[in-house]
């Protein structure tokens, strides 16, 4: 798989692993909710198959970032930000590092972006980015492969990613 625009958008603004990732998390705010921002991943299709799949694929894409959030809003351990990312934001939208000053000035601790290519008729890649707001360290990035291209196989993948995302940020919190 060729890296991603959102891998490009991550190393272009500039962001570096390290260790210390999640600045403000101590005793103090252990049990404090994560204020959380996630801004609409992107969707990109290069299986070539003959029917034009973009207004389906826009409309899970859209389901799946409406689930996302909601689980964020239902974890009693997260705050969700609302994104200051229009939708046109994982492609036309503000650079990354703007992203991370309007979450941060917004409140957010750490923003999420992500996106989802579609290699072939079955089998899709997602990536998601955590990305500390203030000291633009990446929190982590995960990669899922999922296979299916239809509303059920959507919703397992949106399940797995939301737990696996939340697990991922709190992991990062308890280990500073």
């Amino acid at each position: 798989m060729r890296h991603s625009s959102i891998l490009h958008a991550v190393t272009a603004a500039g962001l570096f692993l390290g260790s210390s990732l999640i600045s403000d998390a101590s005793p103090e705010t252990a049990g404090q909710a994560l204020a959380v921002s996630v801004d609409d991943f992107k969707y990109r299709d290069t299986s070539n198959e003959p029917t034009d799949q973009t207004a389906v694929h826009e409309k899970r894409l859209r389901a799946f970032m409406t689930a996302l959030r909601d689980d964020v809003t239902a974890d009693h351990r997260f705050e969700l930000v609302p994104s200051s990312c229009a939708s046109n934001c994982p492609t036309d939208g503000p650079t990354l590092r703007d992203r991370l000053r309007a979450a941060s000035q917004a409140g957010a601790q750490i923003l999420i972006i992500g996106g989802f290519h579609k290699m072939s008729t079955l089998v899709q890649f997602a990536q998601t980015v955590a990305i500390d707001t203030k000291s633009q360290h990446i929190v982590f990035r995960k990669y899922f492969q999922f296979r299916g291209d239809n509303d059920e196989a959507w919703q397992r993948a949106e399940r797995f990613v939301s737990e696996e995302v939340r697990d991922r940020l709190l992991e990062s919190r308890s280990q500073q």
